[in-house]
This record gives C-alpha cells, structure tokens and sequence, in this order.
C-alpha cells in the first residue's frame, strides 16, 4: 500500500501534539501572560490547570486573568424545637449563589438554645462535646442542574464533616457551585436530644471571582478566552465535554 502524506495546517499541528501531553488540557505555549515558565514555577499557571481539571473553564478563566477571589459563607440552619423532634427535613442554604463558586470547608457546630445553656461552668464543656457525639446525623444534596448527591443516607455529623474537608485537603480545591444550584441538608437525631431548642448550623466556607463579566458566561466562551487571551491549548474531547454542561 502507498504511503500517504497526510496536510495539517500548524494550528492542527499543534492540537495534535498538545493532546499527547496529557488528558483533555494539552501543554500551554509559553507566552503572553505566563512567560517562559511551566506550572511548577508560576502558581498563576498552576491555579489555571487546577480549575480545568476540575471541569471549570469560567474559574480558570478568572484565575488566569489574575482576578481576585473574595471569600463568603453559606449557612444551612436546623432547629430541633423539642425532644421529641427527632427529624428536621428539607432545610436549604440561607444564601443564593450567584455565579461559579468554590465550596473549600464546612464547619459543623450544635448549639444549646435551651434554658441549661450557661448554667453552669461545666455547660460549655458539655456542650462543646456534644457537639462531635451528638447522635445527630445529616444528609447533604445539591438542589437544580446538575443535581449530584453528595450524601444521600443520614451520616454523622461529625463524619460529613471530615470527609468533605479531607477532601479538600487531599486534592487542594473543593468543588464548585453554580448560579442553578443550592445547598440542601436534612436532620435526624438518632438518640433523644438532652435537650431542647437545639441548633445545628453547618457552615461551607466559599470564594467566587470578584468581577461580573463570569455572571452567565458559557463554558465555549471562557475556553475561546483561554486560547486567544493566554494561548492555552484545550484538547478537543475536553472541550466537548465541558460544552455539555454550560
């Protein structure tokens, strides 16, 4: 059989080479904004490559653009009014998330709303333990689209708790948020509380892009941002699946 000389323009050429180097992002050519350096020297680069591997051009975007990240928190409160309550269902987040958004720590803490609140001064050693050994465990979902479950069955508090910052601090980021989706938790007491009102307050520690021009935009244009302004090569697969969610 004939050889074959097979014609690729040099942009084609350079996909093709940049898809060797890895899954879905190809090696960036170094110029523009990150000079000469690779992502062992330049954070900047490196906080770019970790949003892309995270399925977010819009963050990576941001990230190369050099715009700031401003940290807020989102509640998700419980109350059990009596002893008797032993569920407290379908409870959301007490703010709304706006645009693309790193969610990187919960804290869980129970607080005592009772009248044995502070009425000794062994009260709050008491409750602050209570607060790991409470016999109260959680669900966590994310209400709109997409619409993963994070923990469908009831699980310690204190477990939800250390395995969604473990999480974290294993892969250096947490996960991310969008405009179409929300915090949703629900609560169950599995021994009969000591005492009541009780509440339960989880807090998820967020940072999100402090500019509007991320409000809304797709993944399409934040990927067209990355190659044109920072001449970052996206593998084609990559971009195919990222156009599937935005």
């Amino acid at each position: 059989m004939a050889d074959q000389i097979v014609q690729m323009t040099e942009e084609q050429l350079q996909r093709l080479l940049a898809a060797k180097q890895g899954v879905g992002v190809g090696a960036p050519r170094k110029k523009f904004g990150f000079g000469c350096a690779d992502e062992s020297s330049n954070p900047q680069l490196a906080a770019v490559y970790a949003m892309l591997s995270i399925g977010n051009p819009r963050l990576a975007l941001a990230r190369a653009r050099g715009v700031p990240f401003a940290p807020f928190y989102v509640n998700v409160r419980a109350t059990f009014p009596d002893t008797t309550t032993a569920l407290v269902p379908s409870v959301g987040s007490d703010v709304k998330i706006s645009q693309d958004t790193l969610v990187n720590e919960m804290v869980v803490r129970i607080f005592n709303r009772s009248t044995t609140a502070n009425q000794n001064q062994f009260q709050a050693q008491s409750d602050w333990y209570f607060n790991w050994q409470s016999g109260i465990e959680a669900t966590l979902d994310i209400q709109g689209a997409p619409r993963p479950t994070i923990a469908d069955r009831f699980t310690p508090l204190a477990n939800l708790l250390d395995a969604f910052n473990g999480y974290s601090r294993r892969t250096g980021h947490g996960w991310v948020l969008t405009y179409q989706q929300q915090l949703f938790m629900a609560f169950n007491a599995t021994i009969v509380l000591p005492f009541a009102p009780m509440e339960v307050v989880c807090t998820f520690a967020c940072e999100t892009p402090v500019s509007q021009a991320f409000v809304r935009m797709s993944n399409r244009e934040a990927i067209d941002a990355l190659r044109s302004e920072f001449a970052i090569e996206i593998a084609d697969a990559y971009e195919q699946q990222a156009l599937l969610y935005g």
